[in-house]
């Protein structure tokens, strides 16, 4: 008798298929940002150095329904005129740990800034979110990634090192919870 090892398994469970960012990105976190709980950041650290910025999971932002809108022009800074040119992606507006990508603007007039969490460089602002905004909330670690940026070997090596990683996370916000 022939064994068919595809029998094995269930093809049409979705769950047994990872994502893109969760085969090819680390997921570190930063929580209660400045000191406002659950405000946390995840960063997605790909192999070639390149970074997303998004929203964890447990940010307060996720358990208000209101409507909002993304600022992304921070005082004098316009994030959206972020321009790399080359290969080596010279040009970017450079980062610092703190620096505001973009502001989250409730319908009721409050707003709380997203910082970038790393030093680096500005590489893109997402595109998809800028046209559609409410992707920020559906896919969050997908399609909803804020920014991408780039930093030295040693800067995002350093960084993730510093940073929670998935399982540390998950028991943090677990007790917190």
């Amino acid at each position: 008798m022939e064994y068919n090892i595809l029998d094995s398994i269930d093809l049409n469970d979705k769950s047994i298929y990872k994502s893109f960012t969760d085969r090819y990105f680390s997921k570190r976190y930063i929580l209660n940002v400045d000191g406002i709980e659950n405000n946390d950041i995840m960063l997605m650290f790909h192999s070639n150095r390149i970074t997303l910025l998004c929203l964890a999971p447990s940010h307060f932002f996720f358990k208000n329904p209101d409507k909002y809108s993304l600022n992304f022009t921070i005082g004098k800074v316009d994030r959206l005129s972020n321009l790399v040119k080359g290969k080596g992606k010279k040009g970017g507006q450079m980062l610092t740990p703190k620096s505001t990508i973009c502001k989250v603007e409730w319908s009721d007039g409050t707003s709380f800034d997203i910082p970038c969490g790393m030093k680096g460089t500005l590489i893109e602002i997402n595109e998809n979110l800028v046209k559609n905004p409410e992707i920020l909330r559906e896919q969050p670690d997908a399609d909803g990634f804020i920014a991408i940026m780039l930093s030295s070997i040693a800067n995002s090596e350093a960084t993730k090192n510093e940073l929670l990683n998935h399982e540390e996370y998950l028991k943090r916000v677990n007790c917190s919870i």
